[in-house]
């Protein structure tokens, strides 16, 4: 995990995403970019009687957010850290009025392993960005993307829950042990059992790829589970009982998984509704 991009906005929200990705960077001894996608009102670039003085506007705008950019990161450092702004961080803003799509943009070209973004709790243009667009975000992108609950302080990453279907499992640890390794995390791999396959095959299946995974903090729990309440539900109640520090999941085709643990819901909205941070990851 070389390289975790932050979107900022300046909100306490992006502040909060902000503070958990400079300790998860320096847990992982990670590489940071904070990127602030800057967006001009169409009334107030309607006032350039020119191109040359819309690029001035432009210019103007992203000196003025790259200051304020620089402020937030300092202060979220002095925070967090206690100490300076390292070499290591970066700090980037450029105009588009596509948000999401410059900012995949902007981690693709800089080979970010991780997109960190906050949820809940904004208003406005800070709502439209870190709100829905979190859910987008995890939608579009193929790069991993966190989301951190709002006001969730950081704990280091010692336990990483996977609730999963079991049904594509040795793919799918391929892609979150990388980021275990960099943490030196556990991996629990929650499976919700409803008693449908009574000989168990899948789930010697699934301790045999375990057993064959060359990183061997990996454990499979197995939890009793009722149709009459909602899985996300039980995700939630074990989440409550356990602690650990993140849940993952894959965001994937509607299955019969996907309806059962969202009842209605996708992937990309459910980051609202834990209450410890969730890292989505693309179905490959």
């Amino acid at each position: 995990m070389s390289t975790i991009l932050v979107p900022s906005d300046f909100s306490k929200n992006a502040t909060d995403a902000l503070c958990y990705a400079i300790s998860l960077c320096k847990q992982m001894n990670s590489e940071l970019i904070v990127f602030h996608c800057s967006h001009i009102s169409a009334y107030a670039l309607s006032t350039a009687t020119s191109e040359t003085q819309m690029t001035h506007l432009l210019k103007e705008d992203e000196e003025h957010k790259m200051e304020k950019l620089k402020e937030q990161v300092s202060l979220a450092y002095q925070q967090q850290l206690n100490s300076k702004v390292p070499d290591s961080t970066r700090c980037m803003v450029s105009y588009n009025p596509m948000l999401v799509e410059k900012t995949l943009e902007i981690a693709k070209n800089n080979n970010v392993d991780l997109i960190v973004m906050g949820t809940h709790g904004a208003t406005g243009i800070t709502k439209f960005f870190f709100g829905s667009n979190t859910s987008i975000m995890i939608a579009k992108s193929d790069i991993p993307v966190m989301a951190i609950p709002e006001n969730y302080q950081y704990n280091p990453l010692q336990q990483i829950v996977f609730a999963s279907d079991l049904e594509n499992l040795s793919s799918e640890l391929a892609q979150i042990v990388p980021f275990a390794q960099s943490a030196e995390s556990e991996i629990k791999v929650l499976f919700m059992d409803y008693g449908i396959d009574t000989e168990h095959t899948k789930i010697n299946r699934a301790e045999a790829v375990i057993e064959n995974t060359p990183y061997k903090k990996i454990k499979l729990e197995v939890q009793k589970a009722t149709i009459e309440t909602s899985l996300v539900g039980q995700v939630k109640k074990y989440i409550g009982l356990n602690k650990p520090d993140c849940l993952v999941m894959f965001a994937r085709e509607r299955s019969l998984w996907d309806r059962l643990f969202f009842k209605g819901s996708k992937t990309e909205d459910i980051s609202t509704a834990m209450s410890i941070p969730l890292i989505s990851f693309k179905k490959k």
